[in-house]
């Protein structure tokens, strides 16, 4: 059921109607409610946001939903792709054109709420504690840095949803989540907020998720882009 449903998603477009216009192949992960499929197409808050950063550059797109592994090697393939939302961090400035902030995310530790809060103090051990990540994402990232080992006590999911069972499950200590979509996304595996705590909010994870293109789409496109976020309000950080 999991592969078909991701087979499922992969296969999903959206296009931004206008007759005529350049067309655009826009990358994003299954992750409520920025990104995510509903009715056959894809919707969400960012979503929104770059549907009318498109519309109003004068492009129509292609929106396509992939675990985010396979979402960055989409992008990465694709003189005319984008992607979101994604995290600017140091590793990937020069990998991609930045176009416009189009989410925020505040992440932490989340695990069940039988759980003992004395044993996610940060620098959370290693030695103590299993995980569950999507693959790719800046969470699975820094865990590695904190020593984390896929195939020992990390496991690396195709996207939130998969990380949320191995939880709801006792698979993993914890996960990597916004405390502010823990309602709504423990609604989708079959818990409640009540059925998880929120250990430790992690600095180093309050990030940003933009919009962001393949290196090697044109210039002309890339001002159009960026000009349009910036008539919306959705201005890049400097």
């Amino acid at each position: 059921m999991k592969l078909l449903l991701v087979i499922a998603l992969s296969l999903v477009g959206f296009s931004a109607s206008v007759a005529g216009a350049p067309q655009l192949l826009i990358y994003t992960e299954n992750s409520p409610p920025y990104q995510f499929v509903s009715d056959d197409k894809v919707q969400g808050l960012a979503t929104q946001k770059v549907q009318e950063i498109v519309k109003r550059a004068g492009f129509t797109a292609t929106f396509t939903v992939y675990p985010w592994a396979r979402a960055l090697r989409q992008v990465e393939q694709s003189p005319k792709g984008l992607i979101y939302s994604i995290a600017k961090t140091p590793e990937r400035d020069q990998q991609f054109v930045w176009i416009a902030p189009v989410a925020a995310f505040e992440l932490g530790v989340l695990s069940l709420k039988s759980a003992s809060p004395e044993r996610f103090s940060l620098p959370l051990d290693p030695h103590a504690l299993s995980v569950a990540a999507q693959r790719g994402d800046i969470a699975a990232e820094w865990l590695l840095k904190q020593g984390f080992v896929e195939g020992d006590n990390l496991i690396l999911c195709a996207d939130i949803l998969c990380s949320w069972h191995q939880l709801k499950r006792g698979t993993v200590d914890f996960i990597i989540e916004d405390p502010n979509l823990i309602d709504e996304t423990a609604a989708l595996v079959g818990l409640t907020g009540a059925d998880v705590m929120l250990q430790q909010v992690i600095p180093a994870l309050s990030v940003t998720g933009y919009l962001a293109a393949n290196n090697a789409m044109d210039a002309d496109s890339v001002a159009r882009l960026r000009q349009a976020a910036h008539a919306l309000g959705y201005h890049e950080e400097r």
